[in-house]
């Protein structure tokens, strides 16, 4: 009988360590530099929750398409502002 109160105890104590565990909730996996064009990647971190901020390495696109432009840096370490770093290839009207 002592069992079976040792058992009783143990499976409540399994229920309810599983019922007031914390749920895990999946966050969304962040954007690695150079794996998205710059519009992919600032959409991403900005549904993340971020406030990104573009730093143009080799200048602003001014008649390219940003999906030219290559993503070289992404900096995360102050939230909730995200540095995105952006390198376009020279588009001629300079």
């Amino acid at each position: 009988m002592a069992r079976t109160w040792a058992a009783a105890a143990a499976a409540t104590g399994l229920i309810t360590a599983v019922a007031l565990a914390p749920f895990a909730v999946a966050q969304p996996s962040l954007p690695q530099a150079g794996n998205e064009t710059p519009g992919v990647t600032i959409r991403q971190l900005t549904q993340a929750g971020y406030n990104v901020e573009v730093n143009w390495v080799a200048g602003e696109p001014s008649n390219i398409p940003l999906s030219q432009c290559t993503v070289t840096r992404i900096d995360t370490s102050a939230p909730p502002t995200a540095w995105v770093s952006v390198n376009c290839p020279p588009d001629g009207s300079q």
